[in-house]
Formats: structure tokens, C-alpha cells, sequence
């Protein structure tokens, strides 16, 4: 595990709230040097504690309205990462987590609508090899929000 400080975190916490600071920018908040503060970047994108840089969206305004985590229940005769892989490839799901409890796979799925949300489950999901069940649960409304 590569090792960070207390300034490499409060980098990632600058960069988490706006990744399109400069690293000028990014100094001033942290308190260290241009130079300094853009070697700290360079190395955690290196090494890959910084994966990358994306646009977050309001999903509202994209017409997306509908917003569900959808547990999958696998049936024991695929294997989780064969059914994972498949459902990542599912229009409509953001991401795809393996999970302990009484499920096996979560999904976070994004939708127009209502409608929309059930075709990607009853259409896309139910049908895809391996899923013997779904559970869902809808956000009503987000909270806190970083990755």
C-alpha cells in the first residue's frame, strides 16, 4: 500500500470537491508549494491512489429521475464475477458491486423513469444467465455524495 500524509489527504480532499483546481490552486488551500504540491499529485496519480478526473452530473437535468440500488440474487450455477461482468454491460447500471448479506451483486441503476427502470430490470436484468432474484431499493434523496 503506497504511503500518504496528511498533506496527500488533504490534496485528495481538495481535488474530491473540485477536480478541475489547478494545482496552483490546489497548493494555496493545502499550504505547500507549487512544485511541492504538483510532484504529491504526480506521484499519487502514479501510483494510483488518483485513478482519474470525472464530470459528476445532475441526473435530474439529463432526465434521468430514477435512481435505484438493485441487489441480485445469483443462482449458484454461474460464478459472480461471469454475472457481475454481464450486468456491468447493462444500459442503465452505473455500477456493479460484489457484496456479503443476503444478496450477491448490487447494482446502482439510473433511469428515466419509473417505466424505464422496470424494462431494464424485468427485460435486461431477469434475463441476463444466472439471476435468480432482484431486490430493489429507490434513493429518495441524496445526502452526501463523493465518489
Amino acid at each position: 500500500m503506497a504511503k500518504i500524509d496528511t498533506y496527500d489527504r488533504k490534496i485528495i480532499a481538495a481535488l474530491q470537491s473540485n477536480g478541475r483546481l489547478s494545482n496552483i490552486d490546489v497548493a494555496s488551500r493545502v499550504n505547500l508549494s507549487h512544485s511541492a504540491c504538483s510532484r504529491r499529485i504526480a506521484r499519487l496519480e502514479r501510483d494510483g491512489i488518483i485513478t482519474g478526473y470525472r464530470v459528476l452530473t445532475d441526473r435530474q437535468k439529463l432526465g434521468l429521475s430514477v435512481r435505484a440500488y438493485c441487489g441480485v440474487v445469483r443462482d449458484t450455477d454461474t460464478g459472480w464475477e461471469e454475472l457481475a461482468q454481464a450486468l456491468a454491460d447493462i444500459g442503465g447500471v452505473v455500477s456493479v458491486f460484489a457484496v456479503s448479506g443476503d444478496v450477491d451483486i448490487m447494482l446502482e441503476i439510473v433511469a428515466r423513469d419509473m417505466q424505464h427502470y422496470s424494462n431494464v430490470v424485468l427485460q435486461d436484468i431477469f434475463n441476463t444467465k444466472g439471476v435468480k432474484a432482484t431486490r430493489s431499493s429507490f434513493v429518495m434523496a441524496e445526502v452526501k455524495s463523493l465518489y
